[in-house]
């Protein structure tokens, strides 16, 4: 693991914005957003999303990462540089892992350093090396 540089933490707290951001918003009452994700492309380009819960359906629900992935690949990139989620509540925020079916989303788009918290801090590791099946 690495600690992170000036653009890594631009990341960071890009995803708290998204994820404070988007905490606030409902649906019939329920809380639909408290995750924010953001990436850079390996062309430098930097992509956000929030995740979007569906309280009814939670099937249909999609992770941040999703969300910032999406929209980076429907601009053409098919490489991640660095990607971090981050959870927001209560006006508290940190940097969150991903989830298994996110780190197997992220194999599409090769091998990408995840921010992730530690005991030090939030630091960076490659996507091959927290997840056993990634490319390397």
């Amino acid at each position: 693991m690495r600690p992170l540089d000036e653009k890594d933490r631009e990341l960071v707290d890009l995803a708290r914005e998204v994820a404070k951001r988007f905490s606030s918003f409902r649906w019939n009452g329920e809380k639909l957003s408290a995750v924010g994700s953001a990436l850079r492309t390996k062309d430098g380009d930097i992509f956000s999303g929030p995740n979007i819960d569906h309280p009814e359906s939670a099937p249909c629900s999609m992770c941040a990462e999703y969300t910032a992935l999406g929209k980076a690949y429907s601009e053409g990139h098919t490489e991640v540089e660095t990607i971090v989620a981050c959870w927001h509540k209560n006006g508290d925020d940190g940097v969150i892992p991903p989830c298994g079916r996110c780190k197997e989303f992220m194999r599409l788009f090769g091998n990408p350093w995840v921010i992730i918290e530690t005991d030090e801090g939030p630091r960076k590791a490659r996507l091959d090396e927290i997840h056993p099946y990634a490319p390397k």
